[in-house]
């Protein structure tokens, strides 16, 4: 993530340090498998179909809600559980994420959501809807709409942090003036004094809708995918060298894109999260898998160890 604060780093924390210990992963070697083929091995799947922000569900299949303050973002705003709503559109079952502000620190409110800390080799799928406009009130603020995978920063540069994201920007920031997706891989970073080591490929243009995104992990590049076309390849030296969290989270840069003190807020959706160990997916064959697992009525399965 390109980032204008050196606070932003912090937005993991709270939850990395529950899973610190590395996971063993198996080495995998570049390559689709064939496209009749259907997935094997350990995978993870969740559909979101749960009741609400207080269903304990969530938390007995991995996920946190998070809660508090911290980074990144603004500065004294609140991530909120209460904010997580759950529905159904055309069949689905969708997750929510609203998040916004009243033009000061104290009403910025931003949601985050992740999972356990065990993800490496293979292919991370979800199928997000990204907005350019609030649901409600003036729009211009600098929000992150995001899908990504994360490890902890042990120490300045650490050589084993580890990050992969789909971000995207309906307002711009960071130097951009409108909108823009970026697909950035992370080597290392430190706050004090400020580096960062990562490569960013980006598309400036509206976003807005449903998209299903790929992101596949093997042992000689990252490859990120939108609706089934090639968006970025990454290769060394920004490969993942350790186990990752996934997470979705939607907040604020700061409080600069616009004056006003009425109140607005902004949606992110989530319909369903998907992976797959050590198996390097096509976008078709993510697309197939799900409809499998829909298809049985499975709407959840986590078998990745």
């Amino acid at each position: 993530m390109i980032r204008s604060t050196s606070c932003s780093r912090l937005r993991a924390a709270a939850g990395l340090l529950a899973f610190g210990m590395l996971c063993a992963t198996l080495v995998v070697l570049p390559g689709s498998s064939p496209a009749s083929a259907q997935p094997v091995g350990p995978a993870l799947f969740d559909d979101f179909n749960y009741t609400g922000y207080t269903d304990p569900r969530i938390s007995q299949h991995g996920w946190t809600l998070r809660s508090g303050q911290g980074g990144p973002g603004v500065p004294g705003a609140t991530w909120r559980p209460q904010n997580f709503t759950f529905g159904t559109e055309s069949g689905n079952s969708i997750m929510t994420m609203r998040s916004g502000t009243s033009g000061t620190a104290s009403t910025t409110q931003h949601t985050e959501i992740y999972h356990q800390r065990k993800f490496h080799y293979g292919t991370y799928a979800a199928r997000v809807r990204f907005s350019d406009v609030p649901v409600t009130g003036p729009d211009g603020d600098r929000m992150v709409q995001t899908f990504f995978t994360i490890s902890p920063l042990n120490f300045p540069l650490d050589p084993a942090y580890s990050e992969l994201d789909f971000e995207y920007l309906p307002n711009g920031g960071w130097g951009r003036p409108s909108s823009a997706l970026l697909a950035s891989s992370w080597e290392t970073y430190s706050e004090t004094p400020p580096v960062e080591v990562h490569t960013t490929t980006e598309e400036r243009a509206s976003f807005a809708g449903w998209h299903d995104l790929v992101i596949t992990v093997d042992t000689e590049a990252v490859t990120y995918y939108i609706d089934g076309r090639l968006f970025a390849r990454h290769v060394e030296p920004y490969l993942p060298e350790s186990t990752m969290s996934i997470r979705f989270n939607h907040w604020l840069i700061n409080l600069t894109g616009i004056s006003s003190r009425r109140t607005r807020a902004y949606e992110e959706k989530v319909d369903y999260v998907y992976f797959s160990q050590d198996q390097i997916l096509s976008p078709a064959e993510v697309t197939a898998a799900v409809t499998d697992y829909r298809t049985r009525g499975v709407t959840f399965e986590d078998t990745v160890f």
